[in-house]
């Protein structure tokens, strides 16, 4: 059955907390490929698709090398450039090294058929890709829509399921096109199940085909929120990050724009304490008193090891001093905390 289904009749085996593709050994992250597909330009594939096309119609001498260039553009979209080498092999030879005499004449002759399937499997991506990154993008900036993604202390991360029901959403989790289209849109899959890995490494994992990359996602996303993996906008730059369980970060780890090689969670991070500390007294106190003492090293007047002693005490009266300002009724109580900080600190 493999040796003779279609290469682009892809196989997925879905484990507890990652899947493999294809016969590939390198496990993926449940998100992976919804992530690269919300921040993929599909214009360039569309452009080398658009070639073809019109060399076809102009029965053009180019025709071969712009289907092997198609063919290569093909098996660089998500998913597929996991596993299709030899497509992007053949798209990289030159058309001599592939065929000549008659073989190159009939090669062209089979590719001028314009009912040839692989362009139009290649078309039928690129629209899903446009449909994931309209619907999908709609779906994940309405869900998260004022979510708190950098949990601070003593709160409480709302699990994905119940944030979905807390937006109305629910409804739209039903099929491939998240509600786009009006019938329940299910992806036509079948499941099998086998024993991946061996002895204390093995694991039940679920074994399906996929036809097309829109119904792969579909898969993908939803056994990825209920395992706690998610694509996340990031707060800086925009682009979208692969959120993994147990993480609350509203920041990538790519580069920041212009920012010197910093990465935008390294700015989110110095940004948000920044807005911390001028928000709130206790901060501003406890942050005096860490610089006042820690130029002591400097200057001779306190060790390393003492400093640290003093550094963990001060962030332990920090933390008590800022749950007491948290539920202060009034203004007058909240510098009242803060002035008792200072003087323990000894701050001033």
């Amino acid at each position: 059955f493999d040796f003779h289904r279609p290469q682009t009749n892809t196989k997925v085996e879905f484990g507890a907390s990652a899947y493999w593709v294809e016969d590939r050994p390198e496990p993926q992250p449940y998100g992976a490929v919804l992530t690269e597909i919300l921040n993929l330009d599909v214009a360039p594939f569309q452009e080398l698709l658009d070639q073809l096309n019109t060399a076809v119609q102009e029965k053009s001498g180019d025709v071969l090398r712009a289907y092997m260039n198609m063919k290569k553009g093909l098996a660089s979209l998500p998913l597929y450039r996991l596993y299709l080498e030899d497509f992007r092999v053949f798209g990289d030879m030159p058309v001599e090294a592939f065929v000549v005499g008659e073989a190159q004449d009939a090669f062209a002759e089979f590719v001028m058929q314009e009912d040839h399937d692989l362009p139009t499997f290649m078309q039928q991506q690129i629209d899903d890709i446009r449909l994931i990154q309209e619907r999908y993008a709609w779906f994940l900036d309405g869900v998260f829509a004022d979510a708190i993604f950098e949990k601070k202390k003593g709160q409480k991360k709302i699990p994905l399921a119940p944030m979905i029901c807390s937006r109305g959403y629910e409804a739209f989790i039903s099929g491939v096109s998240l509600g786009e289209n009006p019938e329940t849109d299910a992806p036509p899959v079948k499941t099998q199940y086998r024993i991946r890995g061996e002895r204390e490494k093995a694991e039940i994992v679920e074994k399906m085909y996929f036809d097309r990359l829109l119904d792969f996602v579909y898969v993908e996303f939803m056994k990825g929120l209920q395992k706690g993996f998610v694509p996340k906008r990031c707060a800086n730059c925009g682009r979208w990050f692969l959120q993994k369980p147990g993480a609350t970060y509203a920041y990538c780890t790519g580069p920041a724009p212009g920012q010197d090689g910093k990465t935008c969670r390294e700015i989110g991070a110095s940004s948000s304490f920044r807005s911390k500390v001028e928000n709130n007294d206790v901060w501003k106190v406890h942050q005096r008193a860490y610089k006042k003492y820690f130029a002591r090293i400097r200057s001779g007047l306190m060790t390393k090891s003492e400093f640290e002693v003093w550094s963990r005490q001060a962030a332990d009266l920090r933390d008590a001093a800022l749950e007491r300002y948290a539920r202060a009724e009034n203004e007058e109580e909240r510098q009242r905390i803060a002035q008792e900080v200072a003087e323990t600190l000894n701050a001033e």
